[in-house]
């Protein structure tokens, strides 16, 4: 509409200028005076959502745009003013014309506003699979053990998500390693292998290569074993491998005591007793390590003989020496057993820590004052420790005995006139249980009723 500038000529009566605007149609003149004629309104016609059809994949998002036609012709942006919804809210949502995919499918698009509303389209599609990538990259596998394959996928939409469970897995060939459906390989063989994985037509390759076996295990054995002092003990080792298999690893591993005081170990897995103690023995090869405990125990009786009482056979003895088993004064009960393994004596004898020492005769001390008044020529001699510090006087009758010493045993044996053959080796006694120690302390306190004459037993020569 062009607006046109009047200036009222001079002299012009008002009057006159007023009919000259009401008739370029600038005012509304009405036919008689104090009356005006209304101007028609401007009003929203349709409104246009654009696009009008779109496709997205799952998860992006599309911007739409609302435009306003109104009655004059004129057009108007209502984007951000207009109220929108989705039709199918499980697939989309949307807000100020920016739309977020949910989920695949087909979603109305609306937009209203005075009363007047749009709609478009939103194709929802799920992102289709690009490319695949494997790790790790050309990794390798002892034979016998595993190693786990990961499918990295990319996507249309650009996305990036672990498929290792989606995909078609192969090893080929097959010799060298098998792949489960996990994507976990199995080294079979030593050599190389392709690993494939495949989804539809897209698959992605790697390289597994098979080394020889890894060692997984390692054992030490005996795992706990009890030597007498100064007595030596041959430990093995014993490894396992990722392939199951097994082998001797006893001169190969490097071994070492944690408290060599005690005890030493050599390269060949001999173990050397130095003191009364315990220590952790351990085999190393590589990473791995076995361990084992040593115990090391006084050595401390003379627990069979025979023969011991014919003429001119030489005298058995039994020297203890408290070594430092107790920490203090050793009170040590000695049991002497006939062939039916039945207690014919007991005796208390204390043993001083530092350089304490007795030496007891088979004949004099432990087998001449028997219960029975029989002399034995075969039996069990037995040494225990008890418990110094609660009994200092070491009386057989009230001492409790504890544990076991580490005895030793000898053999006297008649092999011609005049001619005598003793041999000792060490015995490995297993530790007594409670009931046994119970019932020798019971036998032991019966006997001593009886009186020193009745078969006690002597603690040294002369006592």
């Amino acid at each position: 509409m062009a607006f046109h500038v009047l200036r009222r000529r001079r002299n012009m009566p008002l009057a006159a200028a007023a009919l000259l605007v009401c008739a370029i149609g600038l005012s509304s003149c009405g036919a008689s005076s104090g009356s005006q004629r209304p101007s028609s309104a401007v009003t929203l016609k349709s409104l246009s959502i654009s696009p009008s059809t779109s496709t997205v994949v799952v998860g992006s998002g599309q911007q739409f745009t609302a435009t306003g036609l109104y009655s004059n012709g004129s057009q108007r942006d209502l984007t951000q003013t207009a109220s929108w919804s989705v039709l199918q809210p499980a697939i989309a949502t949307i807000s100020s014309g920016m739309a977020v995919s949910k989920q695949a499918g087909a979603a109305t698009i609306t937009a209203s506003f005075s009363s007047v509303s749009g709609s478009a389209t939103l194709n929802v599609s799920t992102p289709t699979l690009v490319s695949i990538a494997l790790s790790p990259s050309s990794p390798s596998v002892p034979k016998g053990d595993t190693q786990q394959f990961t499918a990295t996928g990319t996507f249309s939409d650009k996305s990036a998500q672990d498929v290792t469970s989606t995909m078609v897995w192969t090893a080929s060939p097959g010799g060298a390693a098998s792949i489960n459906s996990a994507g976990v390989a199995t080294g079979q063989s030593l050599g190389t292998t392709t690993i494939t994985a495949t989804s539809g037509s897209i698959s992605a390759t790697d390289t597994l290569s098979v080394t020889p076996p890894a060692l997984t295990s390692i054992v030490v054995v005996p795992a706990k074993s009890s030597v007498g002092l100064g007595t030596n003990e041959q430990l093995t080792a014993t490894g396992t491998f990722s392939d199951s298999s097994i082998q001797d690893l006893t001169s190969t591993a490097i071994w070492s005591s944690a408290k060599p005081s005690v005890a030493t170990i050599a390269a060949s897995g001999l173990a050397t007793s130095w003191s009364i103690g315990t220590t952790g023995i351990s085999a190393t090869s590589g990473s791995l390590s076995g361990s084992g405990t040593i115990v090391v125990l006084p050595v401390a009786a003379v627990d069979y003989f025979s023969n011991a009482h014919t003429a001119s056979a030489p005298d058995a003895t039994l020297t203890l020496v408290n070594t430092g088993l107790t920490g203090g004064d050793l009170c040590a009960m000695i049991y002497v057993f006939d062939t039916s393994q039945e207690m014919n004596e007991c005796c208390g004898c204390s043993i001083s820590q530092d350089g304490g020492m007795r030496t007891l005769s088979v004949n004099t001390d432990l087998t001449s004052n028997t219960l029975t008044g029989v002399t034995l020529t075969t039996g069990l001699i037995r040494v225990i420790p008890a418990d110094e510090p609660s009994n200092p006087t070491c009386n057989a009758g009230t001492v409790t005995p504890s544990g076991l010493v580490l005895s030793w045993t000898t053999h006297i044996q008649y092999s011609a006139p005049s001619t005598f053959a003793v041999t000792e080796t060490s015995s490995q006694l297993p530790a007594l249980s409670n009931a046994e120690l119970t019932a020798l302390e019971s036998d032991c306190a019966f006997m001593q009723k009886l009186g020193s004459g009745h078969g006690i037993c002597s603690c040294g020569t002369g006592d």
